[in-house]
């Protein structure tokens, strides 16, 4: 064990409020990576080491907890997530592929709730799936009519990225056959008829924009928390909203449902590029904020939804250099090869066109805001290599091969298999990667993603990598430390806030999780099973089993 001994003469003359003792502390800070006990003052880390040293800094008022062996590690930071969406999906009607596996058991899950409701109140879906749906199909507006002809539907895809509407619920968007497609969206229509079907592509935006009460306060409210419940049962106590709709009301919203004790973990909000000169008219750039609550990066949706890159790379490049020009570095929306190539292309070209500009030497650039590509879906060595020279940090989701790559099995070109969600070989290019959920695409359960990112293994066991003794399959495995460091410090590297959290060091944030067990010490099949034992925040426990 490499502690370090503490001289408890050059520590302050306060004894901490909290120490925790006996654990098997995960610092992920390169001079001390292992420990045994930290002490807390305040909201900080005061110090870490030997069970010994820390506990003779004990005084009249210290707390003291026993970890009887257990982990502990930074706080787990969700890097990727869409927080009000999720808090939604508590107040909604669930239909995953868990509740209906055709579009009659969605029918089914939907007639059942508007059956609680008042004639005319919406009701909301979400998760279906429809290549998992027996149809293989996506449900339209007359499906969700038959479900409930009274009441004002939208029901989400799994995705975040499609959205159907009934037919009151098309009327209320004020959506008909003459309404013409958005820019960066595709509203389906019946062949026959021009009628729209119901289906909305891309178009989160458009009906943020058409349907602002579509739930109530005390609705959110309560969904609010509920999240705030399940955030910290996890141990989560930092997540990065990464909404392409976020405006200078969202981020005040925020504000107020944490001054309100509705959520406890800390936020950074991403800025909607739509949004870059309201931001900066109100004096907002990256950073803006303070450490409960602060602006992050500007979030640009790149998509090939439409059939054909949007924006095009000439305006990309162009979104880019607005955006560092109101003090932003970018968060790139790109799924597809195509996709995460042109992102990498114009962030890398920016950077080095700037560069040439004002005569910046490298040094000082790897100083500065770390740009993002988001996802980065499929990625194939040569892209992950790409990726590396733009000098952007990957923020992908390997929960998605647990919870999808069954699927990903049966529909997916066999040679991009090996390339999904591929932490493996982004952190072997030497690109940063940072983990985040994309909830509520996925459960924000951190471990599922960690299980994926060590074994290669979708939920049912399956590798989708192959052999996993060679080629991509080992390729992509990263050890248990390394999955951990990027749903924690990775993280907080990714939104430029390492030098206050992300890892256990004295002088940061005292936000940690205390694991149910020695995760060292499992097999990687047992890691689906690891649990949070107790959430700290700023010093303060605000969760246990």
């Amino acid at each position: 064990m490499t502690n370090q001994p503490v001289d408890s003469q050059s520590l302050t003359s306060k004894a901490p409020n909290l120490l925790l003792l006996n654990a098997k502390v995960i610092t992920m800070a390169q001079g001390q990576p292992i420990a045994q006990a930290v002490a807390v003052l305040g909201q900080k880390i005061l110090a870490v080491g030997r069970n010994k040293e820390l506990a003779a800094l004990a005084g009249a008022n210290t707390r003291t907890i026993d970890c009887q062996g257990m982990t502990l590690l930074p706080g787990f930071n969700d890097a990727h997530c869409h927080l009000l969406a999720t808090a939604a999906t508590f107040q909604g009607v669930d239909c995953g592929p868990q509740v209906a596996t055709n579009i009659l058991e969605l029918q089914q899950a939907l007639s059942h709730r508007a059956n609680e409701l008042l004639q005319g109140n919406w009701l909301k879906g979400f998760g279906y799936d429809d290549l998992s749906l027996a149809e293989g199909r996506h449900p339209n507006r007359w499906d969700l009519d038959r479900a409930a002809p009274n009441h004002p539907i939208r029901l989400d895809h799994r995705s975040g990225h499609a959205t159907v509407l009934n037919s009151l619920g098309l009327a209320q968007a004020g959506i008909n056959r003459d309404t013409p497609d958005p820019t960066e969206g595709v509203i389906q229509r019946d062949d026959a008829t021009g009628e729209p079907t119901g289906l909305l592509l891309e178009m989160g935006g458009f009906l943020s924009e058409r349907l602002k009460n579509i739930r109530s306060e005390d609705d959110q409210a309560e969904g609010v928390s509920r999240l705030n419940r399940r955030l910290l049962s996890y141990g989560i106590t930092s997540t990065q909203d990464a909404g392409p709709q976020n405006n200078p009301s969202r981020l005040a919203a925020f504000g107020e449902l944490q001054e309100s004790g509705l959520i406890a973990p800390r936020i950074t909000m991403m800025a909607g590029s739509t949004f870059l000169m309201e931001f900066s008219t109100e004096g907002m750039a990256f950073g803006s904020g303070n450490q409960r609550l602060r602006l992050g990066h500007l979030k640009i949706m790149l998509t090939l939804t439409t059939g054909q890159l949007y924006p095009d790379f000439k305006t990309l490049s162009g979104l880019i250099v607005a955006a560092r020009k109101k003090g932003f570095p970018v968060a790139i929306h790109a799924i597809e090869t195509e996709a995460v190539v042109a992102a990498a292309r114009a962030i890398g070209e920016v950077t080095i066109a700037q560069a040439d500009q004002t005569g910046e030497e490298a040094h000082s650039r790897s100083s500065r805001p770390r740009d993002r590509i988001e996802h980065c879906s499929e990625c194939p060595p040569e892209v992950a290599v790409l990726v590396k020279s733009s000098g952007a940090i990957a923020v992908t989701q390997p929960g998605f091969i647990y919870w999808n790559g069954d699927n990903y099995l049966d529909r997916v070109d066999p040679a991009l298999l090996p390339w999904l969600y591929p932490a493996g070989s982004l952190s072997n290019a030497g690109v940063g990667v940072a983990f985040g959920s994309d909830a509520p695409v996925i459960d924000p359960n951190p471990w599922p993603g960690i299980y994926s990112a060590v074994t290669g293994l979708t939920r049912s066991g399956q590798s989708l990598r192959g052999d996993r003794n060679n080629g991509p399959a080992h390729y992509q495995v990263v050890p248990l430390t390394s999955a951990l460091s990027m749903y924690t410090l990775g993280a907080a590297y990714a939104e430029g806030t390492e030098e206050f959290k992300g890892s256990i060091e004295p002088g940061k944030l005292a936000d940690l999780t205390l694991l149910d067990a020695d995760v060292a010490g499992l097999d990687p099949s047992e890691l689906m099973g690891v649990r949070a034992a107790k959430t700290i925040i700023e010093g303060r426990l605000v969760w246990e089993s």
